[in-house]
């Protein structure tokens, strides 16, 4: 089961994706605004009958309560450089793993230092 606190914070991001203020969204599901601010804040969690009205508006509700990618973000998160960089890596041999990591780690090593001198 996922917290109350997650639950809300997808409830607003859903609503967000909407275009919703909390008022409209509210008013589309017929509740109280106060009481959608109550879901996203964490404070209540809404019943079943409130559930069926987000259906009726657009929030995906399983997306509300899936545990999936709660612990790690999709790849799809990464940046174009990013996922080239992990594609290069994944396509190296072990020696070339072990060059990649190598010039990684020496990066932040000189970054860590450059900003102790400053």
């Amino acid at each position: 089961m996922i917290s109350k606190s997650l639950f809300g914070n997808r409830l607003k991001e859903q609503r967000k994706k909407l275009g919703l203020t909390q008022a409209q969204a509210a008013e589309k599901a017929g509740i109280e605004r106060e009481t959608w601010g109550k879901y996203e804040r964490g404070v209540f969690m809404p019943s079943g009958d409130v559930l069926i009205s987000f259906l009726s508006i657009g929030i995906n509700v399983s997306d509300l309560f899936t545990i999936k990618d709660t612990f790690r973000q999709p790849e799809t998160a990464l940046s174009l450089e990013e996922q080239e960089l992990l594609d290069n890596y994944r396509q190296a041999s072990d020696n070339g793993k072990f060059v990649i990591s190598s010039v990684a780690r020496t990066a932040e090593k000189k970054e860590i230092e450059t900003h102790k001198v400053a």
